[in-house]
């Protein structure tokens, strides 16, 4: 059997400005930014100000960050933004006031995780005669890519006696903010290592999320799938033993690295998720 390997590129995506910002007309706060840098995990805020308000200069310019709560009933994130040229700030003294700023939960209370639709923040100023200038605002996300959540292990597979088959099922469980029907196809690359060969093709080795309900090779093979439509992506890879008078019936043996793919809708990939599996005869001793 031969498999395929392909390096995947990730992508970034943003937040769309929403229609739904309150700024002042009359307030020193000028345009109101924000990204999500989602390969990198990185939220970016950024928001211009007048330097001077009556003679005084700016003193602090904060976010206070809901994530993705409607309500904002939750404790708000305090987040400070600079106009230093650090801290993702990139030129000093600009008026450009921004920050970029790790999406994780050690760092935020209140992290995007898998949600799609709005987040909500306020941006407030103040000057050095404490007066004080807010503006509200909520941005809509931008596609979210798929992430690849978990691959069922399979660190060996040991081949069939000679002349025979075997199937084993690989599976990887993938998520979709966006939903899974946003998901266009979820597959495996293959490289085998020991002898830097590139195999099938290079063509995808395609999972499926059909509940081996679709009939892929006749006259009744399918891909082994357990339940249609719950993200686990699965697919029975024949294993051939040694003896086999076909080329194309043979499984090399080695080491090989699978790399997992998903796809949105978008045509944008999740991040690459490397596993290493060994291909041995059955009756190879494999020394720890």
């Amino acid at each position: 059997m031969r498999f395929c390997f392909l390096i995947i590129l990730a992508f970034i995506f943003w937040g769309c400005p929403d229609s739904a910002s309150t700024t002042d007309p009359d307030s020193p706060l000028g345009e109101l930014q924000f990204t999500f840098l989602q390969e990198d995990q990185v939220l970016y805020f950024a928001i211009d100000l007048e330097p001077r308000v009556r003679g005084y200069n700016v003193d602090e310019v904060v976010v206070y960050w809901y994530g993705t709560d409607a309500t904002k009933m939750v404790i708000p994130d305090r987040i400070e933004l600079y106009d230093k040229g650090k801290s993702g700030d990139i030129i000093e003294n600009d008026d450009l006031y921004s920050r970029k700023i790790i999406n994780d939960s050690q760092t935020l209370s209140n992290p995007i995780e898998n949600d799609t639709g709005r987040v909500y923040l306020d941006f407030e100023a103040t000057y050095d005669n404490d007066a004080s200038f807010m503006a509200q605002d909520s941005f809509f996300l931008g596609n979210i890519i798929p992430r690849i959540v978990f691959i069922s292990p399979m660190d060996t597979i040991f081949l069939p006696d000679s002349g025979g088959v075997k199937f084993d099922t690989v599976k990887a469980t993938v998520h979709d903010a966006n939903g899974l029907d946003d998901i266009r196809r979820v597959g495996f690359f293959s490289y085998h290592v020991d002898d830097s060969t590139f195999l099938n093709e290079g063509n995808i080795i395609n999972l499926y999320d059909d509940g081996s309900e679709v009939i892929l090779y006749e006259p009744n093979f399918t891909s082994g799938d357990a339940a249609a439509n719950d993200g686990i992506y699965s697919f029975r890879v024949p294993v051939f033993g040694p003896g086999n008078l076909d080329s194309e019936l043979e499984t090399k043996t080695g080491t090989f690295l699978w790399i997992f793919d998903a796809v949105d809708m978008a045509n944008t990939h999740s991040n690459p998720d490397t596993q290493t599996v060994v291909v041995v005869d059955t009756f190879t001793v494999i020394v720890p």
